[in-house]
């Protein structure tokens, strides 16, 4: 990728994903056991598997990682930490396919905590937009990164759009300089 659409993928994908585990690992505390729970944690454990093989793990195929966001004269190759390490395999064996590894029932060890796999991210992430090449790496999730915990939701709220639309045709709307839509197309009328 050039380093125009590396800017633009960033400020679109990148955002995406970091403000959905910031938001959900805000929310998810406060939630009791439903569905519409349970959704929100399979949802946060998808984009924090996504964050981890962004961070830590090399690409496949046409994966973006946080290596292509580097000068070539910049190494930067972070230790994945263990917490992070069993979370990205609990999604992959609890939340993405069906296994003998799922956790039954609802014992200790089956609670993901959010708080403390949000943490881990930050610590990673900071470090990335540290590292990472201002030419290629979008402003407002340099902005993002560098806020203060306290300030990372407020600000998602007067920054990111979230746009999860079911709809017949696929629209594209920015609204600032960051859209986060994932739209569902769906066919009417067979």
């Amino acid at each position: 990728m050039t380093d125009q659409q590396l800017i633009y993928y960033s400020g679109e994908h990148l955002m995406h994903e970091l403000s959905m585990l910031w938001e959900l690992a805000e929310i998810l505390p406060q939630r009791k056991a439903s569905t519409e729970t349970s959704a929100l944690v399979e949802s946060f454990g998808v984009h924090l598997r996504t964050l981890i093989d962004f961070f830590y793990r090399e690409g496949r195929l046409d994966d973006v990682t946080a290596q292509d966001f580097l000068d070539a004269t910049t190494t930067w190759k972070p230790a994945e930490p263990a917490a992070l390490s069993k979370a990205h395999q609990r999604a992959n064996k609890e939340l993405s396919h069906l296994t003998q590894a799922r956790i039954s029932g609802s014992p200790p060890r089956k609670e993901w905590n959010t708080a403390a796999l949000l943490k881990e991210i930050d610590t990673v992430a900071k470090e990335f937009a540290a590292k990472a090449s201002t030419k290629k790496l979008h402003p407002d999730v340099l902005k993002f990164l560098n806020l203060a915990p306290h300030a990372t939701v407020k600000w998602i709220a007067a920054n990111v759009s979230h746009s999860n639309v079911a709809t017949s045709f696929a629209t594209s709307t920015t609204i600032g300089n960051v859209s986060t839509a994932t739209q569902i197309i769906t066919k009417l009328g067979g």
